[in-house]
């Protein structure tokens, strides 16, 4: 007989313990059994509470049956946007988080109606997982995290996206000299390049010879996009910028090629006239020399000479050298100078001789204009000159010599 009343009891022991643990929940009062004490205030408090619980929070969600939404849920709430909110009298929940009298192990209460005397104010925020949507909310005062709703999402179509087509960058160039002498730098500016879609990533700026083999290269990076590149001294050139943007797209334009040309400093020159001396003489005069550019306007010439006396009753044959500075505009040239003159003639008196014989140190004059060729090649020029001692000047009528001729540059 005790046997018989001892199973009875045990059964509706076990009875009892399953209606309680998966029957309807009634609430008539929240702080009693709360997850986490002291009462939360804000959303900092309710991102610390689960910061510290993860264990708490992962043996609750397996408990209350949904063990594959606490991955999700460490995903998803640390970006979650959480709201306020009031829970009314009569609400409903599918379960609840809590611990008994605020200790102990987690427990989960299912199926939880809110009726208690007054609304009561809850933290809200939503976890998605398999196109379901799961509202957890989360009382103020005991932390007890509970699900309220489960709905499903509607898919969207995916947009899928349409690649914009790259526009090429446009590309502008400005060079400091067209014409410049050989071995010096010319600056390069692409500044004004540009990107209507995007920015500028690279320009490459290159001095290109005549058959496109690149002479000299450049990739510049970063703005303002100007670099220098030296002209070499064998022939005409041209330099080529191209301008990549922020996609790859490599472009040039006929405004980003232009020609330069290295002009040599040293020039080979030589000089042929018709030397008359008023006292008079005539002479053939044969120079050589050359002629060094300063710049694209000053010349320096330095020049050997031999003048044949060709008739006349004064005079010899004499050897002549001359130091000269020219000054270039448009295609004529102005110059001036000192000389060293070299004739003995034993045809003068003795006054003449004193002024004719032996070294003498002339002042030079020169003009002329250029009649064929540019200044960067082979050239010839016309020039008129007079000269006469330094040390004679008030006796112009012995020892002035005028010359005309051609001057050719090689």
């Amino acid at each position: 007989m005790k046997k018989i009343w001892s199973s009875v009891v045990l059964i509706t022991l076990i009875i009892g313990v399953t209606s309680a643990s998966f029957g309807a929940t009634v609430l008539h009062q929240l702080g009693r059994s709360p997850f986490l004490r002291p009462p939360l205030k804000n959303v900092a408090d309710l991102r610390a509470m689960v910061a510290t619980s993860g264990p708490a929070l992962k043996k609750g969600f397996e408990r209350a049956g949904y063990p594959m939404l606490y991955p999700a849920f460490v995903e998803q709430f640390p970006t979650t946007k959480i709201e306020e909110i009031e829970i009314k009298k009569g609400e409903h929940l599918l379960w609840m988080l809590y611990r008994k009298n605020g200790k102990g192990p987690v427990r989960v209460a299912g199926d939880v109606t809110w009726d208690g005397p007054t609304s009561f104010q809850a933290f809200r925020f939503y976890l998605e997982r398999n196109n379901q949507r799961f509202e957890i909310i989360v009382p103020y005062i005991c932390g007890n995290l509970a699900l309220r709703a489960i709905t499903g999402i509607v898919p969207v179509a995916r947009k899928i996206p349409v690649a914009k087509k790259n526009i090429p960058p446009t590309c502008q160039m400005a060079v400091t000299s067209k014409s410049v002498f050989c071995g010096e730098p010319v600056t390069v500016d692409a500044s004004a390049s540009s990107d209507g879609d995007g920015s500028v990533s690279a320009v490459t700026i290159s001095m290109l010879d005549g058959r496109g083999k690149t002479a000299e290269e450049k990739i510049i990076t970063t703005p303002p996009f100007t670099g220098t590149l030296t002209v070499p001294c064998d022939g005409e050139y041209t330099v080529r910028v191209q301008v990549t943007d922020d996609q790859g797209a490599v472009a040039t334009s006929p405004a980003c090629t232009q020609k330069v040309s290295g002009a040599k400093r040293f020039v080979p020159v030589a000089a042929v006239g018709f030397m008359h001396l008023l006292d008079p003489a005539n002479f053939i005069s044969v120079r050589g020399g050359l002629e060094y550019w300063v710049n694209e306007h000053v010349s320096l010439l330095g020049m050997l000479g031999y003048n044949f006396h060709i008739d006349g009753k004064q005079g010899d044959d004499a050897f002549s050298v001359d130091l000269l500075a020219h000054y270039h505009f448009s295609r004529y040239f102005v110059g001036a100078g000192i000389g060293w003159w070299n004739m003995d003639d034993d045809s003068y008196d003795a006054h003449q001789r004193d002024i004719l014989d032996g070294n003498n140190i002339d002042l030079i004059l020169q003009a002329g204009a250029r009649l064929y060729g540019e200044t960067d090649a082979f050239n010839v020029s016309v020039f008129g000159e007079a000269r006469s001692f330094a040390d004679s000047l008030d006796e112009l009528h012995i020892s002035t010599r005028f010359t005309a001729g051609l001057l050719f540059h090689f």
